[in-house]
């Protein structure tokens, strides 16, 4: 009997394997435990034993299984295996030994968080040398090479000549301390293969390895020498390259027969345009599927599971996810990285505005369960958010930077928040929320100021873990509990990593978290026996399934090469004999195709859109149907689509008794009846219902607080001019500068950030050209300032009824000529103005609101020309962007401003009548709905 076992494509590989053992073991009555078998992961195991237990039907000792990593561990070092070190402690040896070794090249990555990416890279790259057994002697070459030049950065060429040495040094290290990462367990295993113990085994089984480093080469190699071993083998020479080096090595071809066999599966392509698309189709497929014991769902990019799961997770009674899942991925990690970029923007006891906010309404925060209601959180969130944009005036609003202990004590604010939570009927009291607002302060932020090692960041993490388990809704979200132990293991890992106790800066330690999170993937429990398989490629080894489904068949993912080397260019590697890149296009095209080969039923699908392309696998799968059929385009796409119904009718929302009564006792703004003006179905959700879209502040909350500060600056700068004339000559522009500064640093704080810097930059050049404007207008035009800030109340009678109206003017100035002029102060974009009414025209919303558009202005003059009879009343926008004063009334409208306010106010009444009237209903503005 030939000792390589050749299984074709076409068939199930685990079937002849286990035919093998129960034949010359179970009939021949011999001893099953003195049996080994090695395969490339652990799953096949499972089936293995599975299917002997139900052919044995009784109790039985099974044979050894290895995994092939387990094998070269048992090699090497039998079963005293040394400890496996953490990731982060051999990246740290590395950055000691370069320091060492070649310190020059740490220049400019002194720190250990700084070089922490280049060690990883030159720790792969040794662990490569290690996997290929590459000599020593060979990194001489690349020293001469480097010598005179590759065509890289002048410090990885330097790099390059001491890469022997340093892999030397890394070497001695690991014998010196005892510790077996994976590359020098295989270069041992490869060292010691002859001398390995194999007395424990009869018969030693490789099963369907395809590429094999050369030192798994060697080992497997001197053990098919030395005792009796078979080579379980899938896939034909004459196809697949790798195999071919083997058939080689070993002086055996690895033939299907005199023929490739054919596939014979049913393929279906499908076509989707983004996750969501693809999420649909796979749900539709499944739907289909009688026997999901027998398939298999492959997902090349861990990164779709969310959207898989949300989409068919209902519909499934049994599945079992055995694939790595992103930590980086999960809503654990996003508030980690909040809370890290809050500290890094943190200039001692002051928080970026910004950063705090992000904090805070992330999900997990906003619902977090503290005290007696999960709602309490959440009110103090948004109060706290409205504090700081000025909708509730309190000490905060408006602030760039602040301090948590402000938030604390700003009695404004949680008297806010208390009347909302009475109003749910929930009674707290001040106490309660400081204790709070202090607790979510500790675990978020205090916790995280003053780490000064990995053991301080570890138990910070801690504290956040233990935190977010007792009182998050996290245990909603099934991911959760498994990346709640990721997190875990990564705090264990900080806590005992070989530089537990080196103090570092914050942001070097953050860091390291970063980076530490980005790459731990999380994985998760279930059984692969029964339900659907949900898998990756690399997770597929040896098994077969009457129904595949693969999506993601898109290049870029389907294979997932890597073209470039960050660090040690490909010509080295070429040099070296490893530059894998054909190798792994090889390797993944052989898993593909051996999955799919033996399947009944194909289901491949992929997206297509600017970003992805279907992949290079699919585009040689239906050239070959095509060949088979003659005909292009014989292969038909499956296009999935979601077929979309938009509701454009307009909401429409009757008033009841009840709402006119409250319509007519509401006292109106300028903005609420331009709000109306615009769509009244909006005016209904803001002013009856009191409901509004709120400016998002972490999109820009500078705007808003700019225009909050500036108007307070105005405010407090012009308050002293009430009643006199204004002069802004030095001793007012020193004034203004002290005060400008003081309020600057109050609402900013001294953060000495570049955009702050700049941000102030440009306040003060603006503000320097409005005094000097202001300095010119008032010396000639400006008697005195009569009003700043000032707020009005009025009741006028529009038609049958009276409407109460409210007022408040930035300014109102008195002019040498005796006229009163009104001013509005503008920070942003330029506000519009109305234009003259048509008394021919028949009155109508949508005519108003096109023609008046606010009725700010009208509303201002008519109201201050009643505070002073008999004297000329304007209005101007003073826009501070731009210096322009846009005036309402040109002086040829002011002779016969009577007539232009009246048309103003019939067409206001008219507005007014329509609010007031309870037959016509809130209704969405047509412009809106298109």
């Amino acid at each position: 009997m030939s000792r390589i076992i050749t299984v074709p494509f076409t068939e199930d590989f685990l079937p002849h394997v286990v035919d093998y053992v129960y034949h010359y073991y179970v009939e021949r009555s011999q001893d099953l435990s003195r049996l080994c078998l090695v395969f490339g992961g652990r799953r096949p195991s499972l089936f293995i034993k599975r299917d002997l237990a139900g052919r044995i039907g009784k109790a039985y000792i099974p044979p050894r299984f290895f995994t092939i990593d387990e094998w070269m561990a048992y090699v090497a070092y039998g079963t005293d295996v040394p400890v496996g070190p953490k990731d982060l402690d051999l990246c740290y040896t590395i950055y000691q030994l370069a320091m060492k070794v070649c310190p020059w090249v740490c220049r400019g990555r002194e720190s250990f968080a700084q070089f922490l990416p280049w060690a990883r890279e030159i720790l792969h790259f040794i662990e490569q040398l290690d996997l290929e057994d590459v000599p020593m002697d060979s990194l001489k070459m690349i020293r001469e090479h480097a010598d005179i030049g590759f065509s890289v950065p002048e410090d990885i060429n330097k790099l390059l000549t001491h890469l022997g040495a340093l892999r030397g040094a890394f070497h001695q290290e690991l014998e010196a301390r005892q510790l077996a990462p994976r590359g020098y367990q295989y270069r041992q295993a490869a060292r010691r293969a002859g001398i390995c113990d194999l007395k424990p085994f009869d018969e030693i089984l490789f099963c369907n390895f395809f590429y094999l480093h050369r030192t798994e080469n060697t080992v497997i190699k001197d053990i098919y020498d030395r005792v009796h071993t078979v080579l379980f083998m899938q896939g034909d020479e004459r196809r697949w390259p790798a195999l071919s080096r083997i058939a080689k090595t070993f002086g055996t071809p690895i033939l299907e027969g005199k023929e490739v066999k054919p596939t014979a599966f049913d393929l279906k392509i499908y076509e989707a345009f983004d996750n969501h698309s693809q999420a649909g189709l796979v749900k539709e497929i499944l739907e289909s599927i009688a026997q999901r014991e027998s398939t298999v769902l492959v997902l090349p990019d861990g990164d779709f599971l969310p959207a898989l799961l949300t989409a068919v997770g209902g519909q499934l009674e049994e599945f079992n996810v055995s694939m790595g899942y992103s930590l980086k991925r999960s809503a654990l990690y996003t508030l980690l990285t909040h809370i890290m970029e809050a500290q890094n923007r943190r200039k001692g006891a002051l928080y970026y505005t910004k950063d705090y906010l992000s904090l805070l309404r992330h999900p997990l925060v906003k619902n977090l369960d503290i005290g007696c209601n999960q709602g309490v959180v959440r009110v103090l969130v948004h109060k706290i958010e409205e504090a700081l944009k000025g909708d509730i005036l309190t000490d905060i609003s408006g602030r760039l930077f602040l301090s948590p202990e402000e938030i604390v004590h700003d009695e404004k604010f949680l008297d806010a928040a208390i009347r909302s939570l009475l109003a749910m009927d929930v009674t707290v009291d001040t106490n309660d929320l400081k204790n709070t607002i202090q607790a979510i302060h500790k675990v978020f932020l205090n916790e995280f100021e003053n780490i000064r090692c990995a053991i301080d960041l570890a138990n910070s993490l801690g504290t956040f873990i233990e935190f977010m388990q007792a009182h998050s809704t996290m245990d909603k979200y099934p991911f959760n509990a498994q990346i709640a132990l990721g997190l875990q293991e990564i705090s264990d890992e900080l806590k005992v990593s070989a530089f537990a106790q080196e103090v570092f800066g914050p942001r070097d330690l953050f860091r390291v978290l970063e980076e530490r999170l980005s790459s731990q993937m999380v994985a998760f429990s279930g059984s692969p026996l029964r339900g659907l398989q949900i898998l990756g490629l690399f997770e597929t080894r040896s098994l077969n399934f009457k129904n595949v489904i693969v999506v993601d068949v898109n290049e870029g993912l389907l294979p997932n090469l890597n073209i470039y080397e960050p660090l040690v260019p490909r010509e080295v590697m070429v040099k070296l004999n490893l530059d894998r890149l054909e190798l792994e296009e090889e390797i993944q095209r052989y898993g593909f195709m051996r999955l799919i080969s033996a399947a009944q039923n194909v289901h491949l699908i992929y997206q297509q859109n600017k970003d992805r392309t279907r992949s290079r696998f699919l585009e040689e799968l239906i050239w070959e149907q095509e060949k088979r059929q003659g005909t292009i385009g014989a292969v038909g796409i499956i296009r999935g689509a979601f077929e979309v119904s938009i509701d454009k009718k307009q909401r429409v929302i009757p008033k009841t008794t009840a709402v006119v009564n409250f319509l007519k006792d509401f006292r109106y703004s300028a903005s609420s009846i331009n709000t109306y003006l615009q769509n009244p179905y909006l005016f209904y959700c803001r002013y009856v219902l009191g409901l509004k879209v709120t400016d998002d502040l972490l999109d820009g909350p500078e705007s808003r607080h700019i225009g909050i500060f500036i108007h307070d600056l105005l405010q407090e700068a012009f308050g002293g001019f009430i009643g006199k004339k204004p002069v802004l000559d030095g001793n007012f522009r020193k004034y203004f500068q002290k005060i400008y500064e003081s309020r600057f640093a109050a609402v900013f704080g001294r953060a000495g950030r570049g955009d702050t810097f700049l941000m102030e930059t440009v306040l003060k050049t603006r503000l320097e050209r409005f005094l000097d404007q202001e300095a010119s207008r008032c010396d000639a035009d400006v008697k005195r300032v009569l009003f700043v800030e000032r707020k009005f109340e009025d009741v006028i009678r529009l038609g049958n009824e009276q409407v109460r109206l409210t007022y408040r003017v930035d300014r109102v100035d008195e002019m040498t000529d005796g006229s009163i002029l009104i001013l509005d102060y503008k920070t942003g974009s330029m506000d519009p103005a109305p234009k003259e009414m048509d008394d021919h025209v028949t009155m109508t919303r949508e005519y108003i609101r096109d023609q008046v558009k606010s009725f700010q202005m009208p509303l201002y003059v008519q109201y201050l020309r009643k505070l002073f009879p008999g004297r000329e009343v304007n209005c101007a926008l003073y826009h501070l962007r731009t210096m322009n004063r846009d005036k309402f009334l040109n002086p040829a409208q002011m002779k016969d401003v009577d007539t232009l306010l009246a048309s103003y106010f019939k067409a206001l009444e008219f507005i007014m009548a329509e609010i007031f009237n309870s037959q016509i209903p809130f209704i969405d503005d047509p412009v809106d709905i298109k």
